[in-house]
């Protein structure tokens, strides 16, 4: 195993003679597009958000299913990778990450990359990375800071957030709690339009955050944090399957280790990070077809991670590093399992000056590479390549394209669930593999600005769930041949008087095609892809007071590879209004929402059901 490691890291060592990698795992890419999106705290005000996943879902494009996955231009949660302070969240023995349980409170900022990012984020960045900062200390002069918020909503939906800051010297501090409670039992329609009460809803769970920043000198920092989530929730079920004594239950752990040095030889930094995850999901269910069901997943993944960046000259930059990732499965469905992966990576990107007489003066370029070696399948190494032309001025301009290769090995459960009522896993299958290809123009002028970007993502051996009549209709994974998605993302945003009026538009059209050999599902659509997406938001900003009110709208989603069964086009308005002031030398601020302000009746997916109109009402205080 040594031998195999020093082998890898060589190789990685001779690959960034003639390759490079645009950005270091803890730092931006300097090309933007609409493939490219950065959520603040103002963002995270603005729609009232209470976790990551509630900001994520602002995004047209986004979409989070119930269990509080994410899914990026309608590729699953296992092909979304999220991480935290450069933590990768995900885990072969899940299907995706829960971003729902991450607590907001905690964020500085998120940033969504969308389309293949393997060769900046390894392996699974199929769909695109969520790249989540947390905060060490409160934006401000003072030394300590305590903020406070209370929430009520529908269906007696009760938060409770604590949080924490302090900063003296070289010291720096950030604690959080989060206290949450929901009845969640709601009326519904079935698929008759008949009246129905969803019932087993009800949710309830602990958020405790903490991080603390160390200054060693004026170039060295030590920082660590821990994370725990609880949740203890009713699972209803399908409505055609229901669940009314189902419990689903989740205990999250992780812990981060991170030393940085700004200066280490010339002008490079290094960064060395250490991180532990704990993942528990139990699952209950006494009244399963068959008999009681009990469930135990217990996942763990130990990353260790090193890096170095730093200039070539004036127009070049150079990135390079190695990381190690084990991950441990013990799970009462499918065994004892582990994956060791190493992985390295290399970077090299410049910028030119181009002659005054070309209106797009700036060009920038990058070339990378990361290789990734997992124990249990073969080794991969996914480049990518990117380039931009831009111009500033009173009409700027930008022009950038990439092309990226992907790559996913099976999860566990996809290899190993073992045969049940419902599904049975397929030990056969063999990773993915994909190029992903984005281009893009984005211009502004005054206050006007508007960005497009073409995208397309082919690949081959996809794995899909789906039910198998030879297996008596039981879901089963299997590689699809090829599958194919192109589309185009759009987004538009006109400030008018000064910004006292904000106008926004983001629409996507896709086309996801199954291109495998089956006649009976060739250039059918992928299950559950519509092919449009619309989202309006306008803003009216009065003194201390801002309103939004944002209309969605989501497409005709087939549910079957044949294209003959499909859940209808929906659309859903929101609105809220948040008004600032002081009080008793306290920062206040109290935020209404209503969500689904037509009580408009739809499923996400075939069986589920939604809630109609709800609101929620929060008051906060700064001390």
């Amino acid at each position: 195993m040594m031998r195999k490691s020093v082998c890898l890291w060589l190789g990685i060592l001779i690959i960034s003679a003639v390759t490079g990698y645009a950005q270091a795992q803890d730092s931006k890419e300097k090309e933007k597009s609409a493939s490219e999106v950065v959520l603040t705290q103002e963002d995270f005000v603005k729609n009232n958000c209470e976790n990551v996943g509630d900001a994520l879902q602002t995004i047209t494009g986004v979409y989070i299913n119930a269990e509080g996955e994410i899914s990026l231009r309608d590729v699953s949660a296992s092909k979304v990778v999220v991480i935290m302070d450069g933590q990768r969240l995900n885990t072969p023995g899940s299907t995706g990450v829960n971003i729902a349980s991450l607590q907001i409170q905690n964020v500085e900022k998120i940033e969504l990359l969308r389309g293949g990012r393997s060769a900046q984020y390894g392996a699974d960045a199929v769909g695109g990375v969520i790249l989540i900062t947390t905060k060490v200390k409160e934006d401000n002069q003072k030394a300590l800071n305590l903020n406070a918020k209370a929430t009520y909503g529908s269906y007696n939906r009760q938060i409770y957030t604590l949080s924490e800051s302090y900063g003296r010297k070289n010291l720096s501090s950030f604690v959080s709690y989060q206290r949450e409670t929901w009845d969640g039992d709601f009326t519904y329609l079935d698929y008759y339009d008949v009246k129905k009460n969803l019932i087993n809803n009800k949710q309830s769970s602990h958020n405790i955050f903490g991080k603390v920043g160390y200054n060693l000198d004026e170039n060295q920092q030590l920082s660590t944090s821990a994370n725990w989530y609880y949740a203890d929730n009713g699972t209803p079920g399908m409505i055609d399957n229901l669940t009314p004594n189902a419990r689903l239950r989740l205990d999250n752990k992780s812990y981060n280790l991170t030393y940085n040095n700004k200066k280490t030889f010339r002008d490079f930094s290094l960064k060395a990070q250490s991180y532990y995850l704990d993942m528990e999901t139990k699952f209950d269910n006494p009244d399963a077809f068959g008999g009681a069901v009990h469930s135990d997943h217990n996942n763990y993944a130990l990353g260790l991670e090193l890096s170095q960046s730093g200039s070539l000259g004036a127009n070049f930059a150079l990135d390079y590093g190695y990381s190690y990732r084990n991950d441990r499965i013990k799970s009462t469905d499918v065994g004892k399992k582990h994956r060791d992966t190493n992985s390295g990576h290399v970077a090299l990107s410049g910028h030119a000056e181009l002659p005054a007489w070309a209106y797009l003066t700036l060009f920038e370029a990058s070339i990378a590479a990361r290789h990734d070696a997992p124990t249990d399948f073969r080794a991969a190494t996914s480049p990518r390549f990117s380039a931009s032309f831009s111009h500033k001025g009173d009409l700027s301009l930008s022009l950038m394209g990439h092309v990226a290769k992907s790559y996913k090995a099976p999860s566990f459960n996809d290899l190993y669930w073992p045969q049940d009522a419902f599904a049975v896993g397929n030990p056969d299958l063999v990773p993915e593999d994909g190029f992903n290809y984005d281009i893009g123009l984005s211009a502004s002028y005054s206050t006007l600005s508007i960005t497009t970007n073409y995208f397309r993502n082919d690949i081959d051996n996809l794995i899909l769930w789906e039910q198998d009549p030879a297996l008596n209709n039981l879901w089963t994974p299997k590689n699809i041949s090829k599958s194919n998605t192109f589309g185009i993302e759009t987004s538009v945003n006109l400030d008018l008087l000064n910004r006292l009026i904000s106008l926004n538009s983001e629409y996507t059209f896709m086309k996801a095609l199954d291109k495998g050999p089956d006649p009976s599902r060739h250039d059918r659509y992928i299950t559950y892809r519509p092919k449009n997406k619309l989202d309006l938001t306008g803003t009216l900003r009065i003194w201390d007071i801002e309103w939004n009110a944002i209309y969605h709208y989501k497409g005709l989603r087939f549910t079957n590879a044949a294209n003959t069964k499909w859940l209808p086009a929906f659309h859903t308005v929101d609105t809220n209004l948040t008004y600032k002031f002081n009080f008793v030398n306290l920062q206040w601020m109290t935020i209404f929402e209503l969500s689904n302000l037509t009580d408009e009746s739809f499923m996400q997916v075939l069986g589920t059901a939604e809630p109609g109109r709800m609101y929620k009402i929060s008051l906060g205080a700064n001390f």
